[in-house]
């Protein structure tokens, strides 16, 4: 009775094992190969993840409601942006533009030299700054020629302070009302200047 019992385990044993083993074969295969199927040029996507382009660095959707724009300062007055960086417009010129490469468009135009001094007790990246320029009721200017602007860029150390030129298609009848505001993707609070 006991031998019985031996022997019919024994003999169930390796098929249970075999079972076993396709299964498990069968459920790996099932997973990974709709993932990795890649025989006629196409990937395929797992449901549940998205694909596409990582967002740009700098400022994001989630940090974007925090953002706050100071009041208007007055041009060759300091504005400090909250990541210690300080931000000075120390003139700001009406220039007719002229068109020298693609995209860009010849008329009236408005420069602006930043001046920007770090406060901090660390390296401020330049790269990461944005300015741009409205005109009238919030109308936004479009860069000007390239030629004409000479942008800041790089590692500024503390201390320090790094000027730059940027300039912006304005019309001649917004050139009065010209706002400049100044950001970083490492601060919470975006500086404006008025001519």
């Amino acid at each position: 009775m006991r031998t019985a019992h031996v022997i019919h385990k024994s003999a169930s044993a390796p098929r249970m094992v075999g079972v076993s083993a396709l299964l498990v074969i069968a459920a790996l295969t099932g997973c990974s190969s709709p993932a990795s199927d890649t025989s006629n040029g196409d990937s395929v996507t797992p449901p549940g993840v998205t694909v596409g382009t990582p967002p740009p660095p700098g400022i994001t959707e989630d940090r974007a409601e925090d953002i706050s724009t100071l009041p208007p300062v007055p041009v060759d007055h300091p504005s400090p942006l909250a990541n210690g960086l300080e931000v000075t417009a120390v003139t700001t010129e009406p220039l007719e533009l002229t068109a020298n490469g693609p995209g860009e468009i010849a008329g009236s135009g408005l420069s602006v030299t930043l001046d920007f001094v770090n406060k901090s007790t660390t390296d401020i990246s330049l790269d990461s700054l944005t300015v741009n320029a409205y005109y009238g009721d919030r109308l936004p200017a479009a860069p000007g020629a390239t030629d004409t602007a000479t942008p800041v860029s790089g590692l500024l150390p503390p201390g320090d302070h790094q000027q730059g030129v940027y300039v912006f298609q304005v019309p001649e009848d917004g050139i009065d009302t010209a706002v400049f505001e100044v950001g970083h993707s490492n601060s919470q609070n975006v500086i404006a200047v008025a001519r």
